[in-house]
């Protein structure tokens, strides 16, 4: 089986892959800051914390704060990378197969082993290929000519990955 993709990244495919990537690392860091953004303000409205007439309630912001500077900072983040990082925006074909991915692109190509490729998951909107903790391929859905190639895509990933391929 083997299926060819033309992949142009956008900044949106690319901006959803990174938000999708932080959430799922740092999860359990989101959890406590909008418990931190929800619990402190009710503790202080309801008057579950002990009042002193010299407080302030600027530390309520801290955990929106934090979310805004992580949120934001992925965004510039993503937006620099693009502009920076000229092979993310150039268009990509992508061949898979049984042997592995072979990407051909203007300025370089390569092919990837499936043994070298650490784990898969499928969002709504992509298919991330990690070949390292911190390094992925953005295979947006988009790319796929219909449903057919796409199933046969989710098929191969499922052979070749098994239990590493995490697929809706």
């Amino acid at each position: 089986m083997k299926i060819e993709l033309d992949v142009l990244l956008e900044f949106r495919d690319y901006l959803r892959a990174n938000y999708w990537f932080l959430f799922r690392r740092f999860k359990l860091l989101f959890v406590i800051l909008v418990i931190g953004c929800v619990a402190y303000p009710l503790m202080v409205l309801t008057g579950a914390s002990p009042k002193n007439p010299n407080d302030n309630y600027w530390g309520l912001l801290i955990p929106f704060a934090l979310l805004l500077f992580i949120i934001a900072g992925t965004y510039f983040g993503a937006k620099r990378q693009m502009s920076s990082n000229k092979s993310l925006s150039q268009r990509i074909h992508y061949t898979f197969d049984e042997t592995g991915i072979a990407t051909v692109a203007p300025s370089s190509s390569g092919r990837t082993a499936w043994e070298n490729i650490y784990k898969a998951h499928e969002t709504k909107t992509n298919f991330l290929l990690f070949i390292s903790k911190n390094m992925m391929y953005t295979i947006p859905k988009r790319c796929f000519a219909d449903i057919q190639q796409l199933n046969a895509f989710k098929q191969l990933l499922q052979s070749q990955l098994t239990s590493r391929a995490k697929l809706k």
